[in-house]
């Protein structure tokens, strides 16, 4: 989402002027903006809107873990937030502070819908309870670029995400790449610390999408059909600017047609206890769009050269507009292990989506996970089906079905 299209910010108090310029912002955009935005000074003009995401749905899957009478991979039903879309709320604001500058921001919290409870959780290793957990932002929008500082979401997910053709869902798309890869893994956790905690996919996965105490720079709006940017995540630690540091950058182009994304990770290890690569990705896409198709094919490597992870991904999708109202997709995810070539796997998804109205979609999605003897690639909202040594090497099918309205 471009920053134009998402902020606003904090100025100095002015005295006196200040406080009747203040009076006339709240006459126009109401009591909210001046709680949150104490302080929009001048002759500025400042917006700020709350919008989110309300996804919940069945969900099932064939392996979601061991029955503990049996000791078997056993099937499980639930109602589950999130099966496309995360559920979620934000808060984004822009001034325009003259000059072609502008000031902004942008909180986004996720939650699951189907219990009311916030995801508070922030990707690095004994660090939780975050109330913004997907993102917190604020920066200059000025005619040369883009510049935020806080909670980013990294390059590398710009670069990642722009390349899946059915929208990087979380339900059996290209995001099943980078939620489950095993560059997080630590092979001293064993099999708990494979499913959960601070060495598990999905908090490697968080890691790759969004980089703490991070500065990001963006190219401008409409620059010759190019995007893309860098951000660099500091470590903090006393006496090494590179502990703990994450470098990520992206360059993406289109005609309106066709498109071309890039994407480059690179972040030390998580818990500063070395100061040695930890995460390492890249990835290149491309697609194209024919009036009410669009299609992509994507690869994606992700690494880490301490513990010898290596993992192919490779991706191709396809979206169909059949009328204003039904959306078709399809998804094919190959994943080839370079280190354990017995970990080999493949994700196939299909999936509709009939919109009631621009806010509300009832939706169905089918995905089927093969794995080889090691695999652990499970179908569905990016889980694996790793729950214990008794779940791998499974297949896996998942259907998800639900409802979502954006507000």
């Amino acid at each position: 989402m471009k920053w134009n299209q998402e902020v606003a910010v904090v100025q100095s108090m002015r005295g006196v002027a200040y406080r009747q310029r203040r009076r006339q912002a709240v006459s126009r955009i109401g009591i909210a903006l001046a709680a949150i935005g104490m302080g929009f000074g001048g002759s500025a003009r400042a917006s700020l809107n709350l919008y989110g995401v309300l996804d919940v749905g069945l969900n099932y899957r064939s392996v979601a873990g061991v029955d503990p009478s049996t000791g078997r991979a056993a099937g499980a039903l639930a109602l589950a937030s999130g099966n496309e879309l995360t559920s979620r709320w934000g808060l984004i604001g822009l001034e325009d502070i003259g000059a072609g500058y502008k000031i902004a921001f942008k909180l986004e919290s996720g939650f699951a819908a189907d219990t009311g409870v916030a995801n508070a959780s922030v990707p690095f290793p004994h660090d939780t309870g975050s109330l913004f957990d997907r993102g917190a932002t604020i920066g200059v929008v000025a005619p040369w670029g883009t510049v935020r500082l806080g909670r980013n979401w990294s390059s590398f997910f710009d670069g990642i995400s722009a390349g899946d053709a059915t929208g990087y869902m979380n339900f059996g798309s290209l995001a099943n790449a980078t939620f489950q890869n095993s560059s997080n893994f630590k092979p001293s956790e064993g099999f708990p610390g494979i499913a959960s905690g601070a060495y598990s996919a999905a908090n490697g996965g968080l890691m790759y999408t969004w980089v703490n105490k991070s500065i990001k720079y963006m190219l401008p709006d409409e620059f010759y059909g190019f995007s893309g940017g860098v951000t660099y995540g500091l470590g903090g630690t006393p006496g090494s600017f590179s502990n703990k540091s994450t470098l990520t950058a992206n360059l993406n182009w289109t005609d309106g047609r066709l498109g071309f994304a890039s994407g480059y990770f690179d972040g030390k290890d998580p818990t500063g206890q070395t100061n040695n690569p930890w995460m390492r990705a890249y990835t290149i896409g491309v697609t194209y769009t024919w009036g009410a198709l669009k299609t992509g094919v994507n690869f994606a490597k992700f690494k880490n050269p301490t513990t010898g992870a290596d993992q192919n991904y490779y991706y191709v999708g396809a979206a169909y507009q059949a009328t204003p109202a039904w959306r078709l997709t399809a998804d094919w995810l190959h994943l080839q292990d370079k280190q354990v070539s017995e970990a080999g796997a493949d994700l196939f998804k299909i999936g509709a989506g009939y919109a009631f109205s621009k806010r509300t979609t009832l939706y169905v999605d089918v995905a089927y996970s093969n794995n080889k003897p090691k695999g652990m690639l499970g179908a569905g909202s990016n889980t694996s089906i790793l729950a214990s040594p008794a779940t791998i090497g499974h297949n896996q099918l998942a259907v998800g079905a639900g409802i979502r309205t954006l507000f």
